[in-house]
């Protein structure tokens, strides 16, 4: 089965493309963060994880740049394609603060400023068919596995996702007040292959996966939260770096 996701900014390009210019040079200019610290992270630590603080304060820890340019293009799942061997090898901690008075500010448009200021990031979209999972129901009752709950708490700082191991073989990943789009996101990074959510699910969730070299992330998935990732195909937008630096540290 062949699955074709759109996003408005393709429709765009295709619909009106003699617009396209004018459009850039009328739209605003793209948000920034007030502040921004940027430092490579040598720890050897294999958890990583991003946390939303009061204020408006975004801390990004341990993160290849393959993963930070993904949550810039819309804080979903999207491919990254390209780019110099050490996008997957370096790790990075972005600390980053939102405009004095605006908490709310869109933090992945200022993330993606923030890249193309200091990584010197340029990049494109393209959209390719490609093999991708599709998070869904592992058993046909649609009942739930024992590690996966609906959040009991809907504040902010609740919302974490923390995965320790070493890759595919071992690890363990724990969610609070995530969604099911965001739980296919850090999947995707482990299964490799995006992963779509097609549960249906539209609240947050608590859960906890941990797989093993007996125990593969797709057994877990199945047996601790009552879930699946069903291979497919999809046509889906990919983001195509054409140029990328390391940053001054700060």
């Amino acid at each position: 089965m062949t699955v074709i996701y759109k996003t408005e900014l393709i429709g765009l390009v295709l619909l009106v493309p003699v617009c396209l210019l004018h459009a850039q040079e009328t739209q605003p200019p793209s948000p920034t963060f007030e502040v921004a610290s940027i430092k490579p992270n040598t720890s050897g630590d294999f958890r990583s994880g991003t946390r939303s603080l009061p204020g408006g304060r975004v801390t990004i820890t341990n993160l290849r740049l393959r993963d930070v340019i993904r949550m810039a293009y819309g804080l979903k799942d999207i491919e990254v394609i390209g780019g110099p061997a050490w996008i997957d090898a370096d790790r990075w901690d972005i600390l980053t603060a939102a405009p004095p008075g605006n908490p709310d500010a869109p933090w992945d448009r200022m993330l993606k400023s923030l890249l193309v200021e200091r990584f010197r990031l340029q990049a494109h979209l393209e959209r390719h068919e490609q093999p991708i999972y599709n998070l869904v129901f592992a058993r046909g009752d649609k009942r739930l596995g024992p590690d996966l709950h609906e959040t009991a708490c809907h504040d902010v700082d609740c919302h974490r996702m923390s995965v320790n191991g070493s890759g595919i073989k071992i690890g363990t990943m724990t969610g609070s007040a995530q969604t099911m789009a965001e739980l296919g996101v850090t999947l995707s990074r482990y299964a490799e292959r995006r992963v779509f959510d097609q549960t249906g699910f539209e609240g947050r969730y608590d859960f906890r996966i941990q797989w093993s070299e007996d125990v593969s992330i797709f057994t877990a998935l199945q047996e601790q939260i009552g879930l699946k990732l069903e291979p497919t195909k999809a046509v889906a937008d990919v983001v195509a770096i054409d140029h990328v630096e390391r940053p001054t540290p700060d």
